[in-house]
């Protein structure tokens, strides 16, 4: 979650930690009915491991920090990269002007089995992290965003022999917490005919933080959104127990760009994530990270992008 500068601030509305801003109303999404379940979608869900999805988050959040410009995220993205390689995906990075160099994109593509000029759908999060104390603090960056780094890989391994219809991108921004850098220039630097192509952008940012009595999600969009949400909160009643809210006031993420530059996009992230103090400390750290929340919010993301992909 972005830990903005004061240019930032502005232009985003603020710390995600902080107080959300006036007139961000959270509305539980109650009108939502529960579907009978797609068998072929149980099946799929039964691939997500929740130890393959701790061992990832161990891996990433073991980094003195993933900051933007240290060699712990050169590594990070290295080793993310190499692993959707493995999956079957075909990666490449593009430079994020952020961290000497150091900074980038990893960007994974697996195309679908449709007709020509297909759609394609995206699944983001972000790989670095901060500690507001210091550029030389401890910054694990469990919650914030290793959880949404490691779900990635999780739906990356759970879709690469899923046949869809629709093109598939997974993409691990760098430069989140500093100002969106890497969102904010993959979108800039999109040729129009590719920006018409996004079907739906599903960010992921803290997906394992509990922070509400029963376990909750918070599906955060633009007007623009409301086909995604509507999809997530679909699937999130018929294959999870998770208690879901929803806000069209969209802050401080990956998805800003994209619903900026008219693109139905979507955060889903932890309910209440405000109440969560860890982020941007040295406490942020993989023993306060619940990974049943986390693996009930990959469910919700899986079902819908596996209706969304389409059968082939």
């Amino acid at each position: 979650m972005t830990a903005t500068g004061p240019t930032e601030l502005h232009r985003h509305g603020g710390c995600r930690t902080g107080a959300r801003p006036p007139g961000a109303v959270l509305a539980r999404a109650l009108v939502t009915a529960r579907r009978a379940p797609d068998p072929g979608v149980v099946a799929l869900l039964g691939t997500l491991s929740r130890d393959a999805f701790l061992a990832d988050l161990q891996t990433l959040a073991a980094h003195h920090t993933r900051r933007s410009d240290s060699a712990g995220f050169d590594e990070a993205a290295a080793w993310a990269g190499a692993e959707l390689s493995s999956a079957g995906y075909r990666v490449s990075t593009q430079p994020v002007a952020r961290g000497g160099g150091s900074c980038r994109n990893v960007i994974a593509d697996r195309p679908g089995t449709g007709p020509d000029a297909r759609d394609v759908v995206l699944v983001t999060a972000h790989l670095d992290s901060i500690n507001l104390a210091g550029a030389t603090e401890p910054a694990p960056g469990a919650d914030d965003n290793g959880s949404g780094s490691a779900g990635l890989l999780a739906l990356a391994r759970a879709l690469a022999g899923h046949d869809a219809a629709l093109d598939l991108r997974l993409i691990l921004f760098g430069g989140e917490e500093e100002g969106l850098f890497g969102s904010l220039q993959y979108v800039a630097e999109l040729p129009d005919a590719e920006r018409a192509r996004i079907r739906a952008v599903l960010n992921m940012d803290m997906i394992g933080g509990r922070n509400t009595p029963e376990p909750g999600v918070l599906l955060e969009g633009g007007e623009v959104s409301r086909p995604v949400i509507d999809g997530l909160a679909s699937a999130a009643a018929t294959y999870t127990g998770l208690a879901v809210t929803t806000s069209l006031h969209p802050y401080n993420s990956d998805h800003v760009p994209f619903i900026d530059a008219g693109i139905p996009a979507v955060l889903t992230i932890e309910a209440d994530d405000g109440a969560n103090t860890r982020p941007h400390t040295a406490d942020d750290v993989v023993d306060a990270v619940d990974p049943d929340l986390a693996i009930e919010i990959l469910r919700m993301n899986l079902a819908y992008l596996a209706e969304v992909l389409g059968p082939a």
